[in-house]
């Protein structure tokens, strides 16, 4: 064998080597963005699963408890938030810390806008009985008046963001724009001012316990797993702790499915209107988490006995479709419900949650003062409507 022989044998296998390195490396980039993708962005349902579970495990309606801290003088409500708020802001600012995920950034808002479209919100889940997550929760176990809302909702926020109303909202949402510099301001703090209030807060979450107490105990229908799991009383304060912490850890599932951010139902539930309406859409992390909430209440329903397919009197549903129009109308100007600004951005140290969770906060204050002062029924809960 002269040295040519060895020389172009060696050349060979190397391109040999090459080629199979080629191939794998175009295995792994399908696998990665198309198949991999696809599985993180499905966890999506996981998450909402969980939100849906414990909301209805706990029969905890976020805008419910706001309304009693007025109406009923119990903070219970504002704990919970707190809780919410606080342990997820605690896990968001860790993953910046520890180099797993990159600072977020923070789009620019409109005061107006935030002040109108919280207030609005308000008032559309004080007369849907509940804000969009307790309409997904009452899909979930059975309940028309849920459904009404959410396709009212869904119909609105489209309409707002790219239909009619936008003719309405999109000047208000251009002025008095202002940069949302807060979390800059106070992020090399942010662990010690987390630290701080989750202290005073848990402190005030053992107080709220132990005076709300039962006195006796409800006979269970059900024994062994099933009233562990499904039965077995969960206050909304360790409901609260449960739902930050899974809501803080969806900030990491969201990035690693290529995209930001945590809870969000205003944009998912709108971009399912343009999947099911247009081609090649594809199904975000969000739009998985709308549907595990759904799922979630379903199963918890299911398990405790409580799901039942429920009509109800034309007057609540008329007032489930009003509700979820100002919902829609309020999440789609404020760019966010509830849930995304009011648990999600403050978590995030954006001025523009902390604006629509106290605008939110006086639209339901406002407007069940006015409603409960004509209609006496404020001792039922939202959850049960």
């Amino acid at each position: 064998y002269t040295p040519f022989y060895f020389l172009v044998k060696r050349f060979l296998k190397n391109l040999d080597n090459l080629f199979f390195i080629f191939i794998m490396k175009n295995v792994y980039n399908c696998f990665y963005f198309k198949v991999g993708y696809v599985m993180l962005t499905s966890f999506g349902i996981l998450f909402g699963f969980l939100f849906g579970f414990f909301l209805k495990r706990s029969h905890y309606c976020i805008a419910g408890g706001l309304r009693d801290i007025t109406l009923e003088k119990n903070i219970s409500g504002l704990i919970s938030v707190l809780l919410i708020i606080f342990i997820q802001a605690g896990i968001f600012f860790s993953l910046i810390k520890l180099g797993i995920m990159p600072a977020a950034d923070y789009p620019n808002y409109s005061l107006l806008a935030m002040i109108i479209g919280g207030f609005v919100f308000g008032i559309g889940a004080v007369a849907s009985s509940g804000c969009i997550s307790t309409a997904l929760v009452k899909v979930g176990d059975g309940r028309i008046t849920g459904l009404i809302t959410m396709l009212s909702f869904i119909i609105t926020v489209s309409s707002v963001n790219n239909g009619l109303l936008s003719n309405i909202t999109a000047p208000l949402q251009n002025m008095t724009v202002h940069q949302d510099t807060m979390a800059q301001t106070l992020q090399p703090f942010a662990i010690y001012i987390i630290l701080a209030i989750l202290v005073v807060t848990f402190i005030a979450m053992s107080s709220t316990l132990k005076k709300n107490k039962p006195s006796f105990n409800v006979p269970y229908n059900y024994t062994g797993l099933r009233n562990i799991i499904f039965e077995r009383r969960l206050d909304t304060l360790w409901a609260a702790v449960i739902i930050g912490i899974v809501a803080g850890f969806a900030f990491l599932s969201n990035y690693l499915a290529h995209d930001y951010g945590g809870f969000s139902i205003t944009g998912p539930l709108s971009s399912w209107l343009t999947f099911l309406t247009s081609n090649g859409m594809s199904i975000s992390w969000g739009m998985y988490f709308t549907v595990g909430i759904v799922l979630g209440s379903f199963v918890c329903s299911l398990g405790n006995g409580e799901f039942k397919l429920q009509g109800s009197d034309g007057k609540t549903l008329f007032k489930a479709f009003i509700g979820g129009i100002l919902m829609g109308f309020g999440a789609g100007l404020a760019k966010g419900c509830l849930v995304s600004n009011g648990l999600v951005y403050t978590a995030m140290f954006s001025i523009q949650g902390w604006i629509a969770l106290i605008s939110i906060f006086f639209g339901i204050t406002c407007s069940s003062l006015l409603m409960f002062q004509i209609i006496p029924f404020h001792h039922l809960s939202y959850a049960n409507r």
